[in-house]
């Protein structure tokens, strides 16, 4: 009996370190994050310059087997119209950026299914707007490239006033912006 005890606390002793590698932390090494909206003269559009964030993901032979953990973070200021937008001063105030200065998705895992070594990645968690939390569902289609590096695209519609943010408007109100907007994203993720 005794000696049993000690195999199997020799086993976990090496398996230990298995085991703590198996999954691996990945940050936010590139990105594209625009956002695009409507309003009664024209489409608009604007892109996050600072955004950051940490996935915990399991990778083996190439392939990503799950992922159990997503944090990423927008600095909400640098969210950018279009060079000349009217949007350019109304996304601030909208947003609250004062108050609410980052903009934070995060998650605690996701479902993937492989097609190809393309994996199609869907991830339940809650997305923080504007000082304003909702739980949401978030695809992405997610590819391993050679280098290890791994790229995550997708899109995802949401009503501004879902997050309590009032469409902006200018020109003395002869400017509105539709509710609705897209958010697209584009990231390259490292290993840590």
């Amino acid at each position: 009996m005794k000696r049993t005890a000690l195999n199997f606390l020799a086993l976990i002793v090496v398996l230990l370190p298995f085991t703590a590698f198996a999954q691996q932390n990945y940050e936010v090494k590139q990105h594209s994050l625009v956002v695009e909206g409507t309003s009664n003269l024209h489409d608009w559009t604007a892109e996050a310059e600072n955004v950051s964030g940490n996935l915990k993901m399991k990778v083996e032979d190439g392939k990503i087997t799950s992922i159990n953990g997503i944090d990423v973070k927008v600095d909400a200021s640098s969210l950018k119209a279009s060079k000349g937008s009217i949007m350019e001063s109304k996304i601030d105030d909208a947003l609250k950026v004062k108050k609410n200065p980052y903009i934070f998705f995060k998650s605690t895992g996701g479902t993937i299914n492989d097609k190809a070594g393309a994996y199609k990645i869907t991830t339940n968690g809650v997305l923080t707007i504007a000082g304003v939390s909702k739980n949401i569902s978030l695809d992405a289609v997610g590819k391993v490239l050679p280098n290890g590096q791994i790229e995550f695209t997708g899109s995802k519609t949401l009503k501004m006033t879902d997050y309590k943010v009032e469409p902006p408007k200018a020109m003395l109100g002869s400017l509105t912006t539709g509710d609705e907007i897209t958010l697209k994203y584009k990231v390259l993720v490292n290993p840590k």
